[in-house]
């Protein structure tokens, strides 16, 4: 994205000087004094102001100080005469970046801005892969060779820039295989930035990917860069590719043939860098021929499809797993249980595990919760489902029924969690507040309603 400065100076002749050198730089924006620059300001998304200390109507330090509450940290370069250094010294302390001296030195100007630049996408860089570090540190646990043959692939398809879609059920762990690609690409200390389409309105959509400059709709009150573009060399990975409306679609498939993008209000085009990755839980190709999903993108996202089996396709997964997190919510419950029993273990074995992964996750942490508190977890200490699989009863309850269950479970959960925010909950689920608004209502969950979770 074209960077804007904003050149405040009274003399002609300085605010000529430095358009000429940092044309190059970005897009120019002058004022003749520290009101009209206020007032640039105000209605642009600037990225650089250069401002002179000693103007008639208002002086430096009383626009600094003006900036500093229109954007904090906005970069602002002081431009002072030598014999006014000491004024420049008091512009620092008041958060200016830095000063230059008149007569200008050309190379020093054109340091300056790239510094600050460079500063800006370290920043940008860190913030993101510090809110990513703990997903990405999530392992994938396996012993299967189902997931030896996943991981394989996925190693494989890590150094190249192809395009890789990641099918299999819900919660069968498709995010963490596309981290796993990030992770060993060449790309890994870029960001990783994850859309979830189940999760973002259709309203909300092109603004979210492509971002928005202000004043582009109502509430836009300051520009915002979209995922795409704060992706920029990394990877961009869209989760649950299949719930993306047919409109966006479009937009995207013009993204990933011409390499550039644009943001919502703007005609500026942004080139893409980022390497793209998918996931979904839906056929697409049975998407494809009911119109659902446009084949030609299809095409473009599966360059090299990986596609994940359900956990209980995959029993020697299980266990491990099934202790990972046993581990893990331990240290965070200080619960005692370090073991299931042998019956316990045969239990989860028999169980079909409709939710895959994160249901194993969430029973895991429930038990830890409710019955943690010692040494060993027995048959007595899991739900009922799987205490009926044990007993061989487990016709009592289908496989859709217990489905029906674990998601009433997993929407109780999140409700509770967010303090029955609708929307955080929804964002939580990775589904849109529709469709959340939805369950809640086929499922009859009430905000004083408690799990029977019959232990």
């Amino acid at each position: 994205m074209t960077k804007k400065i904003l050149i405040i100076d009274d003399e002609k002749s300085v605010q000529e000087s430095l358009k000429l050198v940092l044309s190059d730089s970005g897009r120019i924006f002058v004022a003749s004094s520290g009101k009209e620059g206020l007032e640039i300001l105000s209605r642009n998304e600037i990225d650089i102001v250069f401002l002179d200390i000693l103007m008639p109507d208002q002086n430096g330090l009383e626009t600094l100080r003006e900036i500093k509450k229109i954007d904090e940290m906005i970069p602002v370069v002081m431009l002072t005469a030598v014999s006014k250094l000491s004024t420049a010294v008091e512009a620092m302390k008041l958060g200016a970046y830095d000063y230059l001296t008149k007569p200008f030195d050309v190379e020093e100007i054109r340091l300056i801005v790239q510094k600050i630049f460079n500063e800006f996408k370290i920043k940008q860089k860190v913030q993101f892969l510090t809110d990513e570090l703990e997903k990405s540190a999530e392992p994938i646990v396996y012993k299967s060779d189902q997931m030896k043959e996943v991981l394989s692939l996925a190693l494989r398809a890590a150094p190249h820039d192809s395009a890789v879609l990641i099918t299999g059920p819900t919660g069968s762990g498709k995010e963490l295989v596309a981290r796993f690609i990030h992770r060993e690409s060449p790309r890994k200390n870029e960001p990783f930035v994850a859309i979830h389409c189940a999760a973002i309105p259709e309203t909300l959509f092109e603004s979210e990917i492509f971002g928005y400059e202000k004043g582009a709709f109502t509430g836009a009150f300051k520009s915002k860069p979209g995922k795409l573009e704060v992706a920029g060399s990394g990877t961009i990975f869209f989760d649950e590719i299949g719930e993306m409306p047919l409109s966006l679609q479009i937009k995207l498939l013009r993204v990933l043939q011409e390499h550039e993008f644009s943001r919502v209000g703007s005609n500026e085009p942004i080139k893409m860098e980022a390497r793209v990755l998918s996931a979904t839980s839906r056929d697409l190709k049975k998407e494809v021929e009911s119109g659902r999903f446009r084949e030609d993108l299809f095409y473009r996202l599966s360059v090299i499809p990986i596609y994940i089996p359900p956990i209980k396709e995959r029993k020697q997964d299980i266990l491990p797993v099934a202790y990972h997190f046993l581990s893990f919510f331990g240290k965070q419950t200080g619960a005692r249980a370090k073991m299931f029993s042998p019956e316990a273990e045969q239990c989860l074995l028999n169980y079909d595990w409709p939710g895959n992964i994160r249901e194993v996750k969430n029973v895991i942490e429930r038990i830890l919760v409710l019955r943690g508190n010692k040494d060993i977890i027995n048959v007595e200490d899991l739900p009922e489902e799987f205490r009926a699989v044990q007993s061989g009863n487990s016709t009592d309850a289908s496989f859709e029924e217990r489905v029906r269950e674990f998601e009433k479970g997993l929407i109780l959960d999140a409700l509770k969690k967010f303090s029955w925010n609708k929307s955080k909950a929804a964002e939580y689920l990775k589904m849109s507040r529709r469709v959340l608004n939805y369950k809640v209502e086929k499922y009859g969950i009430r905000q004083n309603q408690e799990k029977n979770f019959s232990y």
